[in-house]
């Protein structure tokens, strides 16, 4: 009986040994995943701070050893700075391929400068098709600056048939984000009831929200143009609604636990 139990004692020491084992190696495991985002983060700082004071062949080179590493802020970098020729000779294949890495990994900035790239035909022929692609992924992922391009070439008809309400339904999405562009856009097809039915008070509520950054933009033209075809109750009902739509917008994108409602 005692060897029984001395024997059961050995095998839960045992078992205990190895349990101590395997959780030092997890959290050896732990530690190195650790260290390793915090090199990764040093050496972005790294590069940006290279990029920032000029000596870009220094910058380039850290960002496509951390690109090769499989990092998507220093893919995007990369794809950027081959894009945009930052201290570096253009190549818009390096840009196209490192940009579509990017994306591929889900950074919501690099298909937007990909549809950027189709869109202009910059380094070959325009696509529009692929523009439209790569804006839609993009503005699917919260990227108001794609949403207006899309919206835009929806309205144009580059690509494809002209077509007004899925242009407003982008130029929505993008304005609900607070961004003027689209709310602007938004007070155009309002006004001209293009995808939408003309009306007068939506037109202006969304002029004013455009304008209400700046006293000098294009936004306080429409809004002071619509302005006088309206009668005085039409205007105190569009600025009452454009005060709701404000506080909306506040409320929803700076206190992100709150429910949002839009009009």
């Amino acid at each position: 009986m005692l060897i029984a139990i001395g024997g059961a004692a050995l095998f839960g020491l045992h078992w205990i040994a190895a349990g101590l084992i395997g959780m030092r190696a997890c959290l050896a495991a732990v530690l190195l995943v650790i260290t390793a985002e915090v090199v990764v983060a040093n050496s972005l700082e790294e590069a940006k701070t290279a990029h920032d004071n000029g000596d870009f062949r220094n910058a380039e080179r850290i960002y496509s050893e951390l690109s090769n590493q499989g990092d998507r802020i220093a893919q995007l970098q990369l794809g950027l700075m081959y894009d945009e020729g930052h201290g570096i000779p253009r190549q818009h294949q390096q840009a196209v391929r490192w940009l579509s890495v990017a994306a591929s990994q889900g950074d919501p900035e690099a298909p937007y400068y990909l549809g950027r790239i189709y869109q202009d035909g910059r380094g070959g022929s325009k696509s529009y098709a692929r523009a439209r692609q790569w804006y839609r992924v993009a503005a699917e992922r919260g990227q108001t600056k794609a949403a207006v391009n899309l919206g835009v070439m929806y309205a144009f008809g580059l690509g494809a048939p002209k077509n007004y309400r899925a242009a407003g339904q982008w130029f929505l999405l993008a304005a609900n984000y607070g961004d003027t562009k689209a709310q602007d856009n938004l007070g155009v097809l309002y006004q001209n009831g293009e995808g939408v039915r003309r009306d007068y008070i939506k037109a202006y509520m969304w002029f004013a929200l455009a304008a209400a950054p700046s006293s000098d933009s294009e936004a306080v033209k429409h809004r002071d143009q619509i302005a006088r075809l309206m009668a005085p109750s039409q205007i105190e009902q569009a600025q009452k609604l454009s005060s709701e739509k404000m506080y909306a917008l506040i409320r929803c994108n700076f206190f992100s636990t709150l429910p949002c409602h839009w009009r």
